[in-house]
């Protein structure tokens, strides 16, 4: 019969000792793996008689490299693990005494002094190609993986359990087949876990590791989990249905679709409009409902196609799984397509597409950059020649440009009937509504026409504009690339374009001097909220901690007054604009464009939040009215609001809301059990999830070194940030305030290359390493401090 995680065999099945004599009770009985050759003497021997435990030690290792760790009386046990607490020396010279007696002592004088106390040499394992930890289930919540995190490039023994080091993090579902581990390195790890399960007769394992050069996996420790004593014990059991149900929902959303080009898809949490920054990689329901209902479900291709690009008319662009939002990336890239492009054409690039970021995962965050060409840019010829060699035939490709070349030349060169004025036109428009007191918002009824207005007027407009910006990001970009422009003229020229951030920051800054009426500012800015969906984040006109007045608040670093192309650079930039066949658009022309996309959208970026918070404040409202706590709304998707106003709860309202939001907040929890990789190619990655690494995108100039502070949608306004990294999971415009503290830079775990935090950190100049994925970001955030280079485009923690 199965044993749950928390259950074990009598003592006797095992004889669990200290590290050394558990090691001792391996030696002779493991197959999978090797144990380094290991030897140890009780502290009080050691105290004893130092000269004959050197002896000892010489004799055995004489020559060799070792390693001196502690093994405590309790230091692990089945109740209380003390993993790290006590000392580890690696890399001791055996054959040099001073060295290995100052080492003993060192590990000898950590201990508490009980008498079982013991001090283990061990030989140490050279040369390393992968060192690691794998845990036989999730340490938080008892979920049923694996979770295997190593380093493969530094060569040491302790990157991966102190917290340093460039690691990498997979976890195979435990019921997974061999089948499913196509990595040699994984297949081995996990046999040693599984044998070290058997003879042990627990499951629930802390193993330390090391592979050699020649692929040989060594145990260097292995511990019991003390922490599943406190595991819900139906965890494993609920993670294998959802699993289940997971594999059959991505093996069907991947079948051919009709009116949809593409063999198969991929889903991604970071593409298009990056839920995982937007909204996060576990939002709860009633943001993650309102991101569909105003972006995801149908404005982000109807702005598309009102542009000229392919309606994929009826699709989504975001699948929800267990509560993690993700793209699916082939109704993604199909909006891509220009509309005049033909079908087979279309459905052969898109599969090329795909292809690619299959190979490339690391360009999740910046597909419009690495993946598709969604404009006629300057390097386009190169890129495609590079990226997609011999996919199409020369009059195919000639097809595609001169597609892709209407469609740019039509964003340039915008009429007032084009899409980007009529944009701005709505925007304009919600802007004066948004301004009005919502008097009428007392029911559910009214609140659905508020967000009505919020996705006719403000969500469908700013995607069109924000479309433009790529564009003009996309052109400018490659004018770098063709050598046009250099990267300090093109991030001088992003400094010298004002937008709201800069206003907001200046405003801020008066307020605090005593220049400027906080009601002032508050009504201009008071709406911002960090987590835009969020109802339970505060805005700025609830936080009493939002100004300082006694603090001396950081000069805003005053924009470029005007910037001047050189007369070399315009030259240079109207030679690609003719070589594009851009016709009637020169160098100022394009500057001027990129300038006001970009203004474009971070004002449509700020009226579309300002009606969406003002929707949220009305929400909360009513709320209030029907006994309803904010954190109640938020697990409350709003489908099953909308439809209580036209279709009403006729009994006991405010219970059958609470139930439902109890019911959800459950559902919310064991979601976090549920472990997925960041981009799910099919069904063999539901069982086998790896966290991927993104490369960053990275902004300002020169390298810094920073203490670290981490912040979320809680931290408070009055926190001190001058000279600090500030590290932000994920980042919206709730969080400008930041910048008014005078952070040495930003570090984000989600964030693509054209991020609200990316056009931010450019305009101000800020160092910033955006996008940095999971696995660096957590090993940021765990260091005292980083330094972060630009121009080598480079950030680790600064003691490595």
């Amino acid at each position: 019969m199965k044993m749950s995680p928390t259950e074990h065999l009598a003592p006797a099945a095992f004889a669990w000792g200290t590290k050394a004599g558990t090691l001792l009770a391996l030696r002779d009985r493991l197959r999978h793996g090797s144990l380094p050759p290991c030897w140890s003497v009780t502290v009080q021997q050691w105290r004893a008689d130092p000269a004959a435990v050197l002896a000892e030690v010489s004799r055995r290792w004489s020559g060799q490299a070792i390693a001196v760790r502690s093994s405590a009386q309790f230091e692990d046990s089945e109740r209380r693990s003390a993993a790290g607490a006590y000392l580890s020396r690696l890399q001791v010279n055996a054959s040099h005494e001073a060295e290995v007696r100052q080492a003993a002592q060192d590990v000898a004088n950590a201990m508490p002094g009980l008498p079982g106390d013991e001090i283990l040499f061990q030989t140490m394992v050279a040369p390393v190609s992968a060192c690691g930890v794998v845990m036989t289930f999730d340490m938080a919540n008892g979920a049923p993986y694996y979770v295997i995190s190593y380093d493969d490039e530094s060569g040491r023994t302790d990157q991966v359990t102190a917290g340093r080091g460039l690691h990498k993090t997979v976890l195979v579902y435990r019921a997974a087949p061999n089948s499913l581990l196509k990595s040699a390195r994984i297949r081995a790890i996990v046999a040693l876990a599984r044998e070290l399960e058997a003879l042990t007769r627990c499951q629930t394992l802390d193993i330390e590791f090391a592979l050699d050069a020649q692929g040989v996996i060594h145990l260097l420790q292995v511990r019991r989990i003390a922490a599943a004593r406190n595991w819900h014990p139906v965890t494993e059991r609920r993670v294998a249905r959802q699993l289940e149900q997971a594999e059959r929902f991505v093996r069907e959303r991947s079948l051919p679709r009709s009116g949809v080009l593409g063999h198969r898809t991929l889903l991604a949490m970071m593409p298009d409009w990056n839920p995982a920054e937007i909204i996060g990689i576990t939002p709860r329901p009633l943001a993650a409902s309102l991101y569909r209902d105003l972006i995801t479900a149908a404005s982000w291709r109807q702005a598309r196609a009102s542009m000229g690009y392919r309606d994929v008319a009826g699709e989504e662009l975001m699948v929800l799984l267990n509560h993690h939002p993700y793209i699916d990336v082939r109704n993604s890239f199909n909006s891509f397509v220009p509309a005049a492009v033909p079908d087979a054409l279309g459905a052969a690039v898109v599969d090329a597409w795909i292809d690619r970021l299959d190979a490339h995962p690391e360009y999740h965050d910046k597909v419009e950059f690495e993946i598709v060409p969604t404009c006629l840019d300057f390097a386009f010829e190169q890129h495609w020649q590079q990226r997609y060699p011999g996919l199409l035939q020369p009059d195919a490709l000639r097809i595609w440009r001169d597609a892709l070349g209407a469609l740019t030349q039509a964003c340039l060169r915008p009429a007032a009937d084009r899409p980007y004025a009529r944009s701005l036109q709505a925007i304009d428009a919600l802007d004066r509504l948004s301004r009005q007191p919502a008097h009428d918002a007392a029911t559910l009824d009214a609140l659905t026409g508020m967000l009505d207005l919020c996705r006719r007027l403000g969500a469908v407009p700013f995607a069109v504009i924000a479309r433009h910006a790529f564009v003009a990001e996309a052109l400018l970009r490659s004018a770098v690339e063709r050598g046009a422009l250099t990267s300090e003229r093109l991030a001088l020229w992003r400094t010298s374009v004002p937008t709201v951030t800069g206003d907001l920051l200046q405003q801020y800054r008066e307020v605090c001097q005593g220049l400027r009426p906080r009601a002032d500012f508050l009504q201009v800015y008071g709406h911002l909220r960090p987590g835009t969906y969020e109802i339970t984040s505060e805005r700025y006109d609830q936080r009493a901690d939002l100004f300082q007045d006694d603090e001396v608040v950081p000069a805003v670093p005053a924009p470029v007054a005007h910037f001047a192309l050189a007369p070399h650079e315009s030259r240079a930039l109207d030679t690609l604009l003719r070589e594009a066949r851009l016709d009637g658009v020169d160098a100022g022309a394009l500057l001027d464009f990129a300038r006001r996309a970009v203004q474009g959208r971070e004002h449509a970026k700020f009226v579309y939040s300002r009606q969406l918070s003002n929707f949220l404040q009305a929400l909360a409202a009513w709320g209030e009215r029907a006994g309803l706590h904010r954190e109640d709304l938020s697990f409350l998707p709003w489908p099953l609001l909308r439809d209580a106003g036209v279709q009403p709860v006729m009994d006991d309202p405010d219970r059958y809301f609470l139930d439902e939001a109890n019911r959800e907040r459950q559902r919310f929890e064991a979601a976090h059990a549920f472990r997925l990789s960041h981009i799910i190619r099919d069904e063999r990655d539901i069982q086998v999830a790896t966290l991927n690494r993104s490369e960053p995108n990275f902004f300002g100039r020169g390298a810094i070194t920073a203490p670290v502070i981490c912040i979320n949608g809680n931290t408070p306004a009055s926190t001190p940030l001058a000279g600090l990294a500030v590290c932000i999971e994920s980042a919206d415009p709730g969080f400008d305030w930041i910048f008014s503290r005078g952070p040495a830079a930003l570090v984000t775990q989600f964030g693509g290359a054209n991020s609200h935090m990316a056009v931010r950190c450019a305009e101000l100049a800020l160092p910033a390493a955006i996008g940095c994925g999971e696995p660096l970001f957590r090993r940021l955030v765990a260091a005292r401090a980083v330094t972060l280079s630009c121009d080598e485009r480079w950030i680790r923690p600064a003691q490595e």
